[in-house]
């Protein structure tokens, strides 16, 4: 994957005839100095981030086990290893696999510098450490959750959003994050779990294959309307789980305590009407209808097979009696707490398919492919390529209590990760034996986080704002609220999270329209148009819905768009390490590293010097360009 000296003047040639304008580092200072366009993100709310134990005698001897299950099965299937990576490839590699984005300039050279041999797991800790591992991991998980700021008109999702988010941060144990969102209750700001039934809120079918598949790994999508055409799942069966959960509705009505007679929002209505406020009628619907949904619990419900129900096994309109997929089926009495009994079930260490998925789940975030793959479709006749090795990680698992954070810090101290990656396409049907990662292309989040380490100072230290103060604008007590407190509310929850506060945010975190903070503080998911989506991010409709494909419009964006050329204005961090260099050798050995993460070869500095020479100051700026648009830089190696 590096350049050679073609690839570099082809690239850098297009950058001459795309974008002549492009430059860097003026030789005179102006008598007054220009403000800087590129924003300096300032410390906001503090957030906990759960610091890794400093345990390296059990991570080690975890690591070397794996190693040595990985290694007897290169001797079963002849597979040569790669080479172990040299430091600059792993320290880049490390960066964005844990913290999404690339390691700056004096982040590279300090670990270059570091001649101790342990160096690669005080790196490893120190970014578990880092507020950027709980960034990097909402990322990824928001992919899987289909995480979005509003799952509908009405329903709120960023409770829940920051509250994955929380969890990350603290390391909440696996199985515990999972039990809360499966019997969370109430509404999305008191106890924000309850967003995770609330964003399927009205499916509650759709929402059992969702959980199943992303839990257990497994797709029962096809048993909801018949038996399963290409696995064991019969209708039945997918029935009798999903009346676990079928006691949920999402939806506050005049029934309820907290609710007061009659409709609150018709009540409010009429008073902004008769008050001649009709114009804040829009505002006020928000904040009221947002406050109608919760998750409720209605024991006493039951699910009854579909009319058109079709199999011998049972009759339409039959009454369903809960049973698991897996085990020994729990008895239930008219007491039971359904949804408690199905999580308990669904989080055990008992259940064949729950340690396993999220053992392969963060084998293949750490190692770009699952040892079972996909990740999320696993059948009985499903086979681990490594068995051996499946079944020490999910001892691992067990073992860690779950712990995520941990897991992967064993992971990311085996040989094995640290290999260099395998560059060939990987066939969705071939049988991968894990001589090294695989090479991967940078997610969008990545990309759009690794610009910001080149252009804008403490990108992590904006976060958010919290729960609370999402409460504190939007709840209000539905059996009392009148026009008036309706209002000041609205007028809170503009200032704080409308229209007003993206006005404020791009005014002082801005740049061409951009607001330049980390993605996972950005929108949840962002619209069409961003440079983010372009890039691969998906709608969130879908599990796992983004891509990491190519595609003409984001080689438009690279040569065209203004998130390239930011790196390049006053006050971008790369423009001002430069202006620190005093050679032009120096500069150059900057600009490979901040971007790379490496030191120019001796072609790729050849290169880069004619270019300088030839253009000057504005020859900085096409070698930075020329390294951003290369392929280099948009894969992980």
């Amino acid at each position: 994957m590096r350049n050679d000296s073609v690839a570099v003047r082809a690239v850098v040639l297009l950058t001459l005839l795309l974008s002549p304008a492009m430059v860097l580092g003026q030789a005179k200072k102006p008598a007054k100095p220009a403000k800087p366009k590129i924003p300096r993100l300032q410390s906001t709310r503090q957030v906990a981030i759960a610091k890794v134990k400093r345990d390296s005698k059990s991570v080690a001897v975890a690591a070397m086990r794996i190693d040595r299950m990985v290694e007897k099965n290169y001797e079963k299937h002849n597979v040569v290893a790669h080479p172990m990576t040299t430091d600059a490839q792993f320290v880049r590699r490390v960066y964005l696999d844990i913290t999404g984005m690339i390691p700056t300039l004096p982040q590279v050279t300090s670990f270059l510098n570091d001649k101790t041999a342990s160096k690669r797991a005080r790196l490893i800790d120190q970014l578990l450490n880092s507020r950027g591992y709980g960034s990097h991991s909402y990322n990824y998980w928001a992919n899987i959750l289909r995480l979005t700021d509003r799952p509908t008109n009405n329903i709120m999702g960023y409770p829940y959003n920051e509250w994955i988010k929380d969890s990350l941060r603290s390391n909440k144990p696996y199985d515990v994050w999972v039990r809360e969102m499966l019997t969370a209750e109430g509404k999305i700001w008191d106890n924000p779990a309850s967003g995770y039934l609330l964003r399927d809120a009205g499916m509650p079918l759709d929402n059992l294959n969702n959980t199943v598949r992303v839990f257990l790994g497994t797709r029962i999508g096809c048993a909801q309307c018949h038996d399963h055409p290409f696995d064991r799942w019969t209708q039945r069966e997918f029935y009798e789980l999903a009346s676990f959960m079928h006691g949920v509705r999402s939806r506050y009505n005049a029934r309820d305590a907290n609710y007061g007679k009659g409709n609150p929002v018709t009540r409010v209505r009429a008073e902004l009407e008769k008050s001649g406020q009709q114009k804040m009628v829009g505002r006020v619907n928000r904040i009221l209808r947002a406050n109608q949904y919760g998750v409720i619990d209605n024991p006493r419900a039951v699910l009854k097979f579909p009319h058109d129900y079709q199999y011998d096994d049972a009759k339409p309109g039959e009454v369903v009696r809960p049973k698991t997929l897996f085990g020994t089926s729990p008895k239930l009495n008219p007491q039971a707490d359904r949804r408690a009994i199905f999580a308990k079930w669904m989080t055990s260490p008992e259940n064949p398919r729950f340690t396993k998925t999220i053992a392969n789940r963060l084998w293949a975030k750490a190692m770009g492919r699952g040892i079972i793959h996909p990740v999320d479709d696993m059948t009985d006749a499903s086979k681990p390529e490594n068995p051996e090795l499946m079944a020490l990680l999910e001892e691992e698992m067990v073992r860690l209590k779950y712990d995520m954070k941990e897991f992967l810090r064993v992971i990311y101290n085996t040989r094995t990760y640290q290999r260099q990656a395998s560059k060939h396409d990987i066939g969705p049907e071939e049988v991968y034996h894990f001589p090294g990662p695989v090479l991967r292309r940078m997610t969008a989040e990545q990309v759009w986080d690794s610009f910001l380490a080149l252009t804008v100072y403490n990108p992590d230290t904006y976060v958010r704002p919290s729960i609370s103060q999402f409460k504190a604008a939007i709840d209000v007590n539905m059996a009392s609220v009148n026009a008036a407190t309706a209002i000041k509310k609205s007028e809170a929850y503009e200032e704080q999270f409308g229209g007003a506060a993206s006005r404020k945010q791009r005014q002082t975190m801005g740049y061409k329209g951009q607001v330049l903070v980390r993605a996972s503080e950005l929108p949840q998911p962002l619209p069409a148009t961003h440079f983010i989506r372009q890039f691969g991010q998906g709608d969130r409709e879908l599990i796992s819905g983004a891509s990491e494909d190519g595609t003409v419009p984001q080689i438009l964006t690279m040569f065209n768009g203004p998130i390239t050329h930011m790196m390049l204005e006053r006050g971008s961090v790369i423009y001002d390490n430069l202006l620190k260099q005093r050679t032009t050798s120096d500069r150059i050995d900057a600009i490979f590293l901040a971007v790379l993460g490496r030191y120019p070869t001796a072609t790729d500095r050849g290169v880069a010097s004619r270019e300088i020479a030839a253009l000057k100051e504005a020859g900085y700026g096409n070698v930075i360009w020329a390294l951003v648009n290369t392929r280099e830089f948009l894969f992980i190696q």
